[in-house]
């Protein structure tokens, strides 16, 4: 076996050192605006524009901004709001979803082709929410549905049904048919191999689809923006509501932000085992 060289050897490392170093410069460039979130949140009012940024360092952390942003009503209500809206939109749309994707993944259409069927709900995904929103607008004053749950709720579970029928049918494909064709050869019907067999079998493929659409749900702010303006507000809304006649506050941004963030992973965390196993199970052909 021939030893590398010398300089060999030093191009390596320096590539290594060179890679790590790139990393970190990475990871810095991303997550320094979350960890400057979360320090201003704790920081005293007086404390928000400066810069300090090392607790018990540079300022002596205090709860007063989270106090005050816990205490607020539109702070609870919002909160609330995050949770039914994202939460029953989720629910929703693999309620809606499933059944669609299971029959795209298992039925055979002659006239219009399973593949161009999938192609053209997804492409419902990709359209511009700005393009629709005067449309909805209207539509959902016409209903008398302005500022709602069950409008943002409606609206929003059309703009993921798409992306939700999309994977749930990559999750169905990866699953083999023979289970399902031995419960129909013993008797069963087309619903109970659905039902008894399919389902079961891609629970963590639809756990890891009703994360992405709640995840969507929570995060997204056009619709809420235009269709809301008290009862049906959200955390992002809230977010972008943080400029008054004092000015910004940033202390206040900062601790929505970090709520708005935190419990969308402790979700994850929470049901990260069927997640991992979900995102492995299906992959979009």
């Amino acid at each position: 076996m021939v030893s590398e060289t010398t300089p060999v050897r030093v191009a390596k490392t320096i590539g290594r050192i060179a890679a790590l170093m790139f990393t970190i410069l990475i990871l810095v460039w991303f997550l320094f605006p979350f960890y400057w979130s979360f320090v201003t949140s704790f920081k005293h009012p007086t404390d928000w524009l400066t810069s300090k940024f090392i607790p018990f360092v540079d300022f002596q952390p205090s709860l007063i901004t989270w106090d005050r942003t816990l205490n607020l009503p539109e702070t609870q209500r919002a909160l609330i709001n995050n949770i039914v809206i994202s939460t029953s939109t989720a629910t929703l749309a693999l309620i809606l979803g499933t059944p669609a994707a299971y029959s795209l993944a298992r039925f055979q259409f002659k006239r219009w082709k399973n593949r161009d069927i999938a192609t053209f709900i997804l492409s419902l995904r990709m359209i511009p929410p700005a393009v629709v929103i005067v449309p909805f607008f209207i539509i959902m004053s016409n209903l008398n549905l302005l500022d709602t749950w069950l409008g943002i709720i409606f609206v929003h579970t059309t703009f993921v049904l798409p992306f939700a029928v999309w994977i749930i049918r990559e999750f169905f494909l990866d699953l083999p048919k023979e289970y399902e064709e031995a419960a129909l050869i013993d008797g069963g019907s087309y619903l109970t191999a659905f039902l008894k067999i399919a389902l079961p079998l891609a629970a963590p493929g639809l756990v890891a689809a009703w994360i992405f659409c709640q995840v969507f749900s929570w995060n997204e702010f056009l619709f809420v923006l235009i269709l809301s303006y008290s009862k049906s507000i959200t955390l992002p809304w809230i977010i972008a509501s943080g400029e008054h006649s004092r000015g910004i506050e940033w202390g206040l941004i900062s601790a929505y932000t970090i709520l708005a963030i935190i419990i969308p992973i402790t979700l994850a965390i929470l049901i990260r085992k069927y997640l991992a196993r979900g995102l492995s199970l299906g992959v979009v052909r």
